[in-house]
């Protein structure tokens, strides 16, 4: 049986070639907007937690040129569609296959003037590691968290509720922050100062539940550790049972996925 770090790693692996089309195009102007506010300058060493396919990670490198910055991710096939992003840019970047947790347990203190994690924090117990950036980051560094935050995908949550309960499973709570404030509040406690926080609201429409349910899959947006526990010929009509209630949710234009996002950009004093 998968442990839950080999169940992440293995779903991003396999939906590296199409994570762009699937999540990352629908980021571009919070990404963007968490990359301005970093204020990175020539000559900096910085590193991009959570990388993915690096979108933003190159845009950082070429930010920083001749500095360095290093994607830091747990799927090796995400981190090649990074590498082969800034080969194409004639930019080299250098990379870590590692867990997010993982890395910022090794990495040296004061090592870095910038670090990012970008959508990570459902994967690590981030009230208590996002006050370790503080340690990694060097005097007069900067910060920045960009996360999906518990009130996205509320139409497919309420389903999970409704299913859960019926099952006698017992529900698990979103494993990200309820608001920027949170998010803040903890990098606080690592000795950084906020000087930017803000949330960030989109809508995507599907043309059915099955496509909900698809999606929510192919995107790496549900990769809980309890699915490992359903065989396939439980899972598959659990999954099916899923995509037909959220019919229920369905308006003139399809079926609505609301989405919320946090950003926040700290600095160390």
């Amino acid at each position: 049986m998968q442990s839950a770090d080999q169940l992440v790693r293995s779903v991003y692996d396999r939906i590296a070639e199409r994570y762009d089309d699937r999540w990352g195009r629908h980021m571009r102007q919070p990404q963007d907007r968490l990359t301005a506010g970093l204020a990175l300058l020539p000559g900096a060493r910085c590193v991009d937690i959570g990388c993915g396919t690096g979108t933003e990670t190159v845009e950082m490198l070429r930010q920083v040129a001749p500095g360095e910055v290093v994607g830091v991710d747990c799927s090796e096939e995400m981190l090649r569609a990074a590498r082969a992003r800034a080969a194409s840019a004639g930019l080299k970047l250098s990379t870590r296959r590692a867990d997010a947790e993982a890395f910022l347990r090794r990495a040296e203190a004061s090592s870095f003037d910038v670090v990012t994690l970008r959508f990570c924090l459902a994967y690590l117990e981030w009230g208590a590691a996002l006050p370790c950036l503080g340690r990694i980051v060097r005097p007069g560094g900067r910060v920045g968290i960009l996360s999906n935050l518990s009130s996205s995908t509320p139409q497919a949550y309420a389903i999970y509720c409704q299913m859960a309960d019926e099952l006698d499973l017992g529900r698990v709570k979103l494993p990200v922050p309820d608001s920027a404030g949170q998010v803040s509040e903890a990098l606080e406690r690592g000795g950084l100062c906020t000087v930017e926080a803000w949330t960030h609201r989109f809508r995507l429409w599907f043309g059915s539940g099955a496509q909900v349910a698809g999606w929510l899959q192919e995107s790496g947006f549900v990769t809980h550790a309890a699915l490992r526990e359903f065989p396939p010929e439980v899972l598959q009509p659990l999954c099916d049972e899923f995509a037909t209630r959220l019919e229920a949710y369905r308006e003139l234009e399809g079926i609505p996925l609301d989405f919320e996002l946090a950003g926040v950009i700290a600095v160390r004093p």
